[in-house]
């Protein structure tokens, strides 16, 4: 029997990247271009996960790895059954003195 699935190297969110990601998706959904989320963000004293500071592009990427990632664990597993034999045998115990 083959099981194929993609989804297994996928790791957790912490709960800030949850939150970072969360916020940007708001304020995306708000109408604010990604450098003035950057610029948000850094004003309002959140760090990357790193510890840096904001850039347009690394917010992008957070929106862009976040919808790789949701695909990634949506996707259907493949089933694909070949060669597959099942045998039942039957064992008895045998008393042994």
């Amino acid at each position: 029997m083959v099981l194929k699935t993609g989804n297994l190297l996928v790791g957790r969110y912490s709960e800030y990247q949850q939150f970072l990601y969360d916020t940007i998706f708001k304020l995306h959904h708000e109408g604010l271009n990604f450098q003035q989320i950057a610029d948000w963000l850094n004003g309002n004293d959140y760090p990357t996960v790193r510890g840096k500071t904001f850039r347009n592009n690394h917010v992008h990427s957070i929106v862009k790895k976040k919808r790789i990632r949701d695909e990634i664990l949506n996707q259907q597993i493949e089933r694909e059954y070949k060669n597959f034999d099942l045998w039942f045998v039957e064992r008895k115990l045998i008393n042994q003195t």
